[in-house]
């Protein structure tokens, strides 16, 4: 990557998901450009409907001159002009009319080109763009590897034209650095056993439907686990048998840590909704695994899957206020309100069921993980987060999500908006000054003509007859001074 990246070529990662390539540019970015600060442009090309527009730029209503149209520079030319990482994410799930976009700017930099050539990019009604220096352009790519390890190659639109870099999977030893520094009360023999089991579950046969497991599930189990120790406990060191491996047995004697242990691996491997026979096959098969591996037999993994009850209490203070609320494992501080604030919440049935998914919501919430709830209509998935949101007195913003769903919605944007909307709100507010200032009866053809205008739009003369009477208002003002005065 350092000499690609010497080279100004374009670059294509490929690699197993969750390998570490966002994480490696993110890396070098920092390392090579310190003094700057977000310096990557991530642009996701899964999602097929980009608009092409979106990376180029388009022409869009002045807010300075209204009635006039002015141009907007997109993503891509301005991190060109800016000389920032753009990192075109999944481009081989890229349509064919965004691929076909940024192919001439691929072109620019391959190989071929002269010594200390830069990217360039016509961009259509405008001149072409020559990039900063220091701009540099990725694609990435994830894929399960074949059976001999290598990955097939890229056939996209423009994939001969990127210089290709393949990340390999880190090694067992390799992992064992990563969750030493990470976790380092998990070092050592802990940090073994671990990724003895999340290999021996990632080397399962998988359905197609099921989801991958990869670095990132690994991480998560290391958190989970890490959480689960006291602050005042650090694991045992143990010398390894070459008679017999090291098991979580042995690491972790105390059987209710092993069990809490495996409703953290319930929640981070199998514990997603299954839809197929073969799918519940392949979660079974992974719960069977991860009991095994922790030394507990097949009726406590029953009861715990399906047996346990979890503990839910809601703490608070002498003035009856919720401090804290306490779910399986977790307990979540509340929001701290006022009193004459605090609402009631609605009814709501804290049967098994609700409490299990409550307390892995919660759980979920404490190591700061998105939670994706998969259930029928009515089912009661937005009902547990309502009440969980109302006990920790937290604001809830519901968002219904569908096809005709905009970026804008979410996050904002210019809208065109009509003159008449906030010329009435000032009407408004000036019949009622006007009303309090003079006699109404007196200046009616006044008003009238004010009316008049603002009905049709008349925008220059309403404000003429509007800065009209906030003079004469200053008039009689200063006169009604100056006669108390005397």
């Amino acid at each position: 990557m350092a000499l690609h990246i010497s080279l100004c070529l374009p670059t294509l990662l490929t690699s197993a998901p969750s390998a570490g390539k966002a994480l490696l540019l993110s890396h070098l970015a920092s390392t090579l450009h310190s003094e700057k600060q977000n310096h990557i442009v991530t642009v996701h090309l899964a999602d097929t409907s980009l608009d092409p527009r979106s990376l180029l730029g388009s022409y869009i209503s002045s807010s300075v001159h209204p009635g006039t149209f002015e141009w907007k520079e997109g993503v891509l030319v301005r991190a060109m002009r800016e000389g920032k990482w753009v990192v075109f994410e999944d481009v081989d799930r890229a349509s064919n009319e965004v691929l076909g976009v940024i192919k001439p700017l691929v072109e620019s930099l391959e190989l071929g080109k002269w010594i200390g050539g830069r990217a360039r990019l016509t961009v259509p009604s405008q001149r072409t763009v020559v990039a900063h220096h220091h701009f540099m352009l990725f694609a990435t790519r994830s894929m399960a590897p074949t059976r001999n390890g290598t990955f097939h190659p890229p056939t996209f639109l423009g994939s001969h034209k990127f210089s290709e870099v393949v990340v390999t999977s880190s090694s067992a030893e390799e992992l064992s650095t990563i969750i030493n520094a990470k976790f380092p009360r998990l070092a050592g023999c802990a940090a073994q056993v671990i990724i003895k089991m999340w290999n021996a579950i990632e080397q399962l046969p998988r359905p197609a439907s099921s989801r991958d497991i990869g670095l990132r599930e690994l991480q998560q189990i290391c958190q989970r686990i890490d959480h689960l120790l006291p602050s005042s406990q650090q694991t045992m060191d143990i010398q390894e048998d070459s008679d017999r491996p090291l098991t979580f047995q042995d690491i972790f004697p105390n059987p209710t840590l092993r069990e809490d242990i495996y409703l953290e691996a319930r929640d981070v491997f199998f514990g997603a909704g299954t839809s197929t026979a073969a799918t519940r096959a392949h979660v079974k098969s992974i719960a069977e695994l991860v009991g095994d591996a922790l030394s507990l037999d097949h009726d406590r993994q029953q009861w715990l899957l399906h047996g346990k009850s979890s503990v839910f209490d809601v703490e608070r203070d002498s003035n009856g206020a919720v401090k804290s609320v306490c779910l399986g494992r977790t307990r979540l501080p509340a929001q701290n309100v006022k009193l004459t604030s605090t609402r009631n919440p609605r009814p709501f049935a804290m049967h098994k069921p609700a409490l299990s998914l409550m307390s892995r919501i919660a759980n979920a919430i404490s190591h700061r993980e998105p939670v994706l709830l998969t259930g029928e209509t009515g089912t009661g998935k937005t009902s547990a987060i309502t009440h969980l949101a109302a006990l920790l007195n937290q604001n809830l913003v519901s968002l219904n999500l569908s096809h005709q769903t905009e970026s804008s919605d979410l996050i904002g944007g210019l809208k065109p908006i009509d003159s008449r909307v906030p010329g009435s709100h000032l009407q408004e507010k000036f019949l009622a000054l006007f009303g309090a200032t003079f006699s109404r009866r007196k200046n009616e053809k006044f008003e009238t003509e004010v009316r008049k205008a603002v009905n049709e739009c008349k925008w220059k003369r309403a404000v003429g007859l509007w800065k009209e009477s906030v003079r004469l208002a200053l008039e009689r003002l200063h006169a009604k001074d100056v006669g108390d005065d005397r």
